[in-house]
């Protein structure tokens, strides 16, 4: 089973990968990657990529500080309202599409793909004491 420091850490891990690509290749072409080319930047849109991209920073080292947390209440209430964000993103994605047709991203499905498992793993009993 996977323990809430290791789906912490995944989540780290998966936050900071988010931000690789807007200091590699920058806004311009993440707006074209998000929108399957549809759209182009803007001062607002590039406003609101720069805010996503500190949200990102501050979301690894978040999940960094709550996997050395040793309180297991603490991070299991951390666990369930980061998938209760992923749920809610789900549901902007599926109510209110943007384009008009669900189409998700698929950094979305990774993220989601990768962290809404583990945590669902760490709170079905995956970080259980162990006895020594």
């Amino acid at each position: 089973m996977v323990s809430y420091s290791t789906a912490f850490k995944a989540n780290a891990a998966v936050a900071a990968l988010f931000c690789l690509p807007n200091l590699i290749v920058g806004n311009d072409e993440m707006v074209k990657v998000f929108s399957s080319g549809t759209a182009t930047n803007s001062p607002m849109l590039n406003h609101i990529l720069c805010i996503d991209w500190l949200k990102n920073m501050q979301w690894a080292g978040t999940c960094m500080l709550l996997a050395s947390c040793t309180d297991k209440t603490t991070q299991k209430g951390a666990a369930i309202a980061f998938m209760g964000m992923m749920a809610g993103a789900l549901g902007v994605i599926f109510f209110i599409p943007p384009s008009g047709t669900v189409e998700i991203p698929p950094p979305v499905i990774m993220y989601m793909g990768v962290t809404f498992p583990l945590y669902i793993m760490a709170i079905m009993g995956g970080d259980k004491d162990k006895k020594k």
